[in-house]
Parts: C-alpha cells; structure tokens; sequence
C-alpha cells in the first residue's frame, strides 16, 4: 500500500496533469506493481490529518520488530482532495496494476508561468533524527522539475541531494538527472509510436548515466508493447530491456484474465553469467455489492422494493514466487474506517521459512 505522503505525491501529479506513466523509468510499471510489491515487517501504525487542503502532517509509528517512527509534513499550492481513510478511493491508495491515460488538465498552461504548483515535503525519522526532503515544481505544462535530499546527522557524510528536470509532451518525454553522492548525471528518453485510435503501442527509450567521480558510464535501452483502453482487445503488456555493459536482459508480460484477477511472467538473464531468475505472481481483487434499495409506490398502493447492487473494490490479494526471492504474500484492504496491509515472504527451500511477516494500518481523517 502507498505511504500517505506517496499518494499526496500521486494526487498532486494528477490534479496538475502529469503523466507519470510517460516515462522511461516506468516503462515496466505493470509488472513492477504485480512482482515488485514491499510486504510491511513487523506492527506499523501510519496516522495523518487533514486541516486544510494545502497542509497535511503524517506520524508512523513502527512496534515491531524495533521501536522507530517518523514525523512528516506535506505543503502544496493546489488543494488536493484527499478524503478520509474511510471515504478515500480504495484503488488509489494501493500499488496495483492500472491503466493509466493522460490526466485531464484543470487550468490553461500559459497560468503555469504566472502561478506555478509545487508541493514540498519533510520528513524526520527518529531515533537518528534522519531527515529527508522534496520539492517538486511545475514550470509550464510540459516542464516539470523536482529536487530530493536525505540528511544523516550520525553517519557523518555530507547531505545527498538528488535533481531531476523532465520535459513530457504527451508523444515523447525526455528526463535529465544529477545525484550528489557519486556524481552520476543521467539522460532518460521514452518515445510512444502508434496512434492513439489504433489498438495497440509501442514505446521505446533509452537511459544513458555517467559517474563523475568514478570517471565511468553506462546504458540502458528498453521496448513495450501495450493494448490501448480504445481497443477491444483486453490489456496486455510486453517489455524487454537490456543493459549491454552489466549483461543484464529482462523480459515481462502481463495479461488481464478477468475483471478482478491480473497474471504476470517476468524472465530475467545475465550474458555473462548465465544466472537466470524466473518469476510469476498475480493480483486479485475483491469485491463487495453494496445494495441500495429504493421503495415506490405506484397508483394501486402496490410497494416496489428496487435493489442496485454497485460493485466497489474493498481489497487486493497479491502473490509472487521466483527463484531468486522466493514466495510472498499480501493481503490489503479496508476495515472500517482504516486501510490494512498483511504479508509474509517466505523461502520454501529453507528449515525455517518464514522470513518476515508485517501488518500495516493507515488512518488518516
């Protein structure tokens, strides 16, 4: 499930129209979401306010399997309607696997230069008195920069501050990135081909980075294949990238079986070494009929009872197996007016093979 601030983050990108899906380094979102997914470890307890539209607090409170927390704080110039923990749209909070188009964009872009939105974001975590931040800012429609840092007072070392400037017209969309701690600068591209009234797109985009201080590069390119929401076809995606100097190829598809269950394969090899690791999971969501029953009462008194059974999703059940990380577990969900997150990992090839197991509850009013 996504942390309270990450769906501030998701909120505040929607409500300014940014695609985040139009990006290199989400060109393999949908199997990430399916394979990729953190259990919680140990007894977690998230709670967040919201006093006014702009301003929200966050507290997360960890029990298990040591004592630590977090205080943070979200500032952004555009009101997000966040909702309740118990009202909020239960398909936004988690990480789960979804298609995503352009969002509707609410004012022009030429206001952009006059009044332009930005969020900014600190967090402590405490014992250590860690501290990270963010600032992410619209420049006009298509031009958007964000900057990250992370401070550790104990560790002694300078702050590491992270810079990205991603320029997104829709067709192409282009990021440049800079990272303090090792020098690496980076240059990210995505290209889509195909028209948006055929069936199906294809995108391709490269990444190329470069380490300063080490004095050495690389790169990386990559290719997708999705069925568009205009078609009729039911969605599927293929990815395959490849990392000619590491060696590394990975290829991904996933298929919508049905309305609740999503099914995904992903293969990943080493050229040089000849290790390989083979991983298949999947999602299904739970649904809950909520009937709504309406009485009429026509000209011969005679009563009429009409029932509207609307479906909304209440939860999402997700399992991974592979070789490499073995089999996890979880289960999220809403319990009246909190959101919940049960999982486990475990290795089947082991003695004891339970590794973790972890429950999380969000509430947030």
């Amino acid at each position: 499930m996504n942390d309270f601030m990450e769906y501030c983050l998701k909120r505040f990108y929607r409500s300014s129209g940014w695609n985040e899906e139009n990006q290199y380094s989400n060109l393999c979102s949908w199997s990430r979401a399916i394979l990729d997914f953190h259990t919680p470890k140990g007894l977690s307890l998230v709670i967040s306010k919201l006093p006014t539209p702009q301003f929200k607090p966050s507290y997360t409170l960890n029990a298990l399997p040591t004592l630590n927390g977090s205080l943070g704080y979200l500032y952004t110039s555009r009101a997000l309607d966040i909702g309740t923990s118990a009202t909020v749209d239960f398909q936004d909070m988690i990480d789960r696997f979804r298609i995503v188009t352009k969002p509707t964009f609410n004012s022009k872009g030429d206001d952009y230069k006059a009044d332009p939105d930005y969020l900014l974001y600190g967090r402590m975590f405490f014992p250590g008195a860690r501290l990270e931040a963010m600032y992410v800012r619209r420049i006009s429609e298509h031009v958007q920069y964000s900057v990250t840092a992370v401070n550790n007072a104990r560790a002694y070392v300078s702050p590491q501050v992270a810079m990205q400037l991603q320029y997104d017209v829709g067709k192409w969309c282009s990021e440049c990135s800079y990272t303090s701690d090792d020098g690496l600068l980076g240059l990210r591209a995505l290209y889509n081909f195909g028209q948006p009234v055929s069936s199906g797109q294809w995108s391709a985009g490269t990444e190329l980075y470069y380490g300063v201080l080490d004095k050495s590069g690389g790169l990386s390119t990559g290719i997708r294949y999705r069925t568009l929401p205009s078609s009729n076809a039911p969605p599927i995606s293929f990815t395959y990238t490849l990392n000619p100097i590491v060696g590394h190829m990975s290829t991904s598809y996933v298929a919508k079986v049905s309305d609740q269950l999503v099914m995904c394969s992903r293969f990943d090899f080493s050229i040089y070494s000849y290790e390989s690791d083979l991983a298949l999971g999947f999602e299904y969501r739970t649904k809950n009929k909520k009937p709504t029953i309406e009485t009429q009462i026509d000209q011969g008194g005679v009563v009429t009872l009409t029932a509207d059974r609307t479906e909304t999703l209440e939860g999402l059940i997700k399992a991974r197996w592979g070789f490499a990380k073995g089999l996890a577990l979880m289960w999220e969900g809403r319990f009246k007016n909190t959101l919940f997150s049960l999982g486990l990992t475990a290795d089947l090839k082991s003695t004891s093979p339970i590794r973790t197991i972890g429950l999380e509850v969000q509430y947030f009013s």
